[in-house]
C-alpha cells in the first residue's frame, strides 16, 4: 500500500502526516552549539520571534541571515563574555563585561561553573533580561516535569506550540538519568498512543527535527525531561535604549532563587560535579 503524506502550511505552523499528525513550528533556526547548549537553544527561541515581528532581537535580519549561526553568535554569546568567562576559573584580568548577549544574561560558563554550564534557575531571567535588554516586554515560566502530571504536562506543550510559541526543555542527553542539556522545542506528535516532543539537538546548524518521548528523566531514556520554560514576548517596552549593559526595566544583576534541594545546571559535558550544588554539563 502506498503511503500518503499530506502537507499543509498556516500561520507559522508546519502540519504533516505520515501515519500520525505532527504540528512543528515553522522558521525556528538550528543552530551549532555555540558557548553553551542553553544560550544556544534561547537563541534558536530567540531567532523565531526575531522573524515572526520583533526583528531587533538579533542584528541579522531575514530568514537566510538569521538561521545561519555565525550571522548571531555575537547576541548568543558576545566575545567579550567569551574571553572572561570560558577560562576555567574566568580571567580576572578582564573586567565585568556589560550584559550584551544571551549568555550574559543566563550567567553562563561564570564561576563556579565551567565552560559552557547554565544554572536551570537562571533560564527564564536570562530569557526575559536578553528580551528586555533589545527593547521588548516578554514572560517565561519554568516547569518541572514530574511524572507528567505536575508542572509541565502534555497540555502545556500543545499549547505553546499551537500558540506559536517554541519551549526550551531541559534533558538528560545521553540517558544517565542527569539533566545535562538544554534544546529548543518546536513541535509535538503521537504515534500509536505514545507522546513525542520534536526539537533541535544545538549540535548541528543542517539538522532535521528530532522526535524523542515526552517523559520524565530515567536511567537508559535519552532525552528525558526534567524541566522546560515557555516564552513570549507580550509587547514592545515603553522605552527602548540599546546600550552596554541597559536591560530595560530589568535588574541589572539577577538573582534568582536556587530549587529548594538541587541547584541544576546545564553546559559542555556529561561529568557531574558537585559545587555547592549539582553541575552537569553538556
Amino acid at each position: 500500500m502506498r503511503k500518503v503524506v499530506m502537507t499543509v502550511c498556516f500561520l507559522g505552523l508546519f502540519v504533516f502526516a505520515s501515519n500520525a499528525w505532527a504540528v512543528v513550528l515553522s522558521n525556528v533556526p538550528a543552530y551549532n552549539w555555540y558557548h553553551g547548549c542553553t544560550p544556544t537553544a534561547v537563541g534558536s527561541v530567540m531567532g523565531y520571534w526575531d522573524l515572526h515581528g520583533y526583528g531587533n532581537l538579533f542584528t541579522a535580519s531575514g530568514w537566510a541571515a538569521v538561521s545561519q549561526t555565525a550571522n548571531v553568535q555575537d547576541q548568543i554569546s558576545s566575545p567579550a563574555h567569551n574571553a572572561k568567562y570560558d577560562p576555567t576559573p574566568d580571567n580576572a584580568s578582564l573586567p565585568t563585561p556589560a550584559k550584551t548577549s544571551i549568555a550574559d544574561f543566563l550567567g553562563t560558563s561564570v564561576d563556579p561553573l565551567g565552560y559552557g554550564s547554565t544554572s536551570v534557575s537562571n533560564i527564564i531571567y536570562g530569557m526575559t533580561g536578553y528580551a528586555s535588554y533589545r527593547g521588548y516586554a516578554s514572560t517565561a515560566t519554568q516547569y518541572t516535569y514530574i511524572l507528567g502530571l505536575l508542572g509541565l504536562t502534555w497540555s502545556e506543550l500543545k499549547t505553546e506550540i499551537n500558540a506559536g510559541r517554541p519551549m526550551v526543555f531541559n534533558v538528560d542527553s545521553d540517558g544517565d538519568g542527569k539533566n545535562d542539556h538544554s534544546v529548543p522545542v518546536i513541535g509535538y506528535q503521537t504515534v500509536n498512543g505514545v507522546n513525542y516532543y520534536g526539537c533541535y539537538t544545538t549540535w548541528s546548524e543542517d539538522e532535521t527535527v528530532q522526535w524523542y518521548q515526552f517523559t520524565g528523566m530515567s536511567s537508559g531514556h535519552v532525552f528525558g525531561i526534567s524541566s522546560g520554560e515557555s516564552f513570549k514576548i507580550t509587547s514592545a517596552a515603553s522605552s527602548y535604549t540599546l546600550s552596554a549593559g541597559s536591560v530595560g526595566g530589568v535588574a541589572s544583576e539577577m538573582s534568582p532563587t536556587p530549587e529548594p534541594s538541587t541547584f541544576f545546571l546545564l553546559g559542555t559535558g556529561f561529568l557531574g560535579l558537585l559545587v555547592i550544588a549539582r553541575r552537569l554539563r553538556k
